[in-house]
């Protein structure tokens, strides 16, 4: 829990600091706020769950860290140790098969992270999508702020009724520019607050995506040093590195090969798209010329035609 809590306190103070500027301009803020109450409670209710998901992301680390601490500490006693975890399941599996005497090499050890890598990035897309969904509340606010606006302004212009004096067409454009008027308000006070909630969220998952970052290299880490002292006790997992290696040198050298194919052959079909696409153009400018030419004859012959009808005359 200590490599959290710097990050949770970096997000608490954050929350602090924004709640006093919220404090500070409780009186426009609640102005802006009810213009559309509606679409505002809406954009601040999502701006709250994703505050305790933001949380969430961090405090769901601290068991697993405290799985892999206690693990490790007491690793030939598995009957102290507590539940199995979530994100590190594939290592607790792969540790606890081999109690007691534990070989982790490389392609393990590679597997295991790659693992613990995508179910963190799958935690990450939640709160991605909670800070566009804000963004997109914003806009949907702002759009349906102009809307009003168009259609309050076309309403009123079309009431004007020049033929009154101009004290009543006055009254008439006066009474008739409050809605346009809260339609703008609409818009910009939506746009407010879902841009600003996405700011909020914003930094809560940079704090988040670090102390998840950070536990991955913790994680690595360990596993490294851990691998090290079993390489160094046990001569099999000598003996088994070097193929290992090999293997997965192979398997990295196949995977570059079948990229490089694949984007030689993507470059390939380019290169015969660019060399129709000139056909075409080429194609397109000899009938261009050829129409010009016909155009031009025309012309020549119009023109003589013309001459011979002055002359005639």
């Amino acid at each position: 829990m200590k490599i959290l809590s710097k990050f949770i306190i970096r997000m608490i103070a954050f929350l602090i600091i924004i709640s006093v500027f919220f404090l500070y301009n409780l009186e426009k803020l609640n102005i802006f706020f009810n213009t559309n109450p509606t679409l505002n409670s809406v954009i601040i209710a999502v701006l709250v769950l994703g505050i305790i998901l933001m949380f969430r992301q961090i405090l769901v680390l601290a068991p697993e860290i405290n799985w892999m601490e206690s693990f490790m500490s007491d690793k030939k006693k598995p009957s102290k140790i507590i539940r199995t975890p979530k994100l590190l399941k594939p290592m607790s599996q792969i540790m606890r098969s081999q109690m007691g005497d534990i070989r982790l090499t490389q392609i393990g050890l590679t597997s295991i992270m790659e693992s613990l890598q995508n179910r963190l990035f799958e935690m990450r897309e939640i709160s991605r999508y909670f800070i566009g969904l804000l963004v997109f509340l914003g806009l949907l606010g702002t759009f349906w702020g102009l809307l009003e606006t168009i259609n309050s302004v076309s309403s009123t212009v079309k009431n004007l009724d020049f033929s009154k004096d101009t004290d009543s067409l006055f009254f008439v454009l006066k009474d008739g520019l409050e809605k346009p008027l809260s339609g703008m308000g609409t818009a910009f006070s939506s746009s407010l607050f879902g841009l600003g909630g996405s700011l909020i969220l914003g930094f809560l998952d940079l704090q988040s995506g670090q102390a998840q970052n950070r536990f991955f290299n913790e994680v690595e880490e360990k596993l490294a040093n851990f691998t090290k002292i079993s390489n160094s006790t046990s001569d099999s997992i000598k003996n088994d590195f070097a193929p290992a290696y090999i293997e997965s040198l192979i398997e990295s050298t196949t995977e570059n090969l079948k990229k490089s194919t694949s984007s030689i052959e993507q470059q390939q079909l380019n290169q015969d798209m660019i060399v129709k696409s000139l056909s075409e153009i080429n194609q397109f400018l000899n009938t261009n010329i050829n129409t010009n030419k016909i155009v031009a004859d025309e012309i020549k012959i119009l023109s003589k035609t013309i001459a011979n009808i002055k002359r005639d005359k």
